[in-house]
């Protein structure tokens, strides 16, 4: 797994890849939002109380598809096609 920052969204959302989601070379599938924000993700860290702590019981696949994951990888997987 692998933890990003969408910084082209306003509030910073944090996203993770989760690989073993690909489906057929389908890359949007594989990406979750693990925070509407930066500063939400930063006080559930803080807190200890985040999905990765031990002992956390909801996990990976309790968090929604990020919807914006085809078009904007599309988009960089094609330069010059439209957003």
């Amino acid at each position: 797994m692998v933890a990003a920052v969408d910084c082209l969204s306003e509030d910073a959302a944090v996203l993770l890849f989760e690989p073993n989601a690909i489906r057929d070379q389908d890359l949007s599938g594989a990406w979750f939002v693990d925070a509407g924000s930066l500063a939400e993700w930063l006080e559930v860290w803080l807190s200890g109380t985040g999905w990765y702590e031990d002992g956390a019981v909801a996990g990976v696949f309790g968090m929604p598809l990020w919807a914006d994951a085809a078009s904007r990888l599309q988009s960089k997987a094609h330069p010059g096609a439209p957003a």
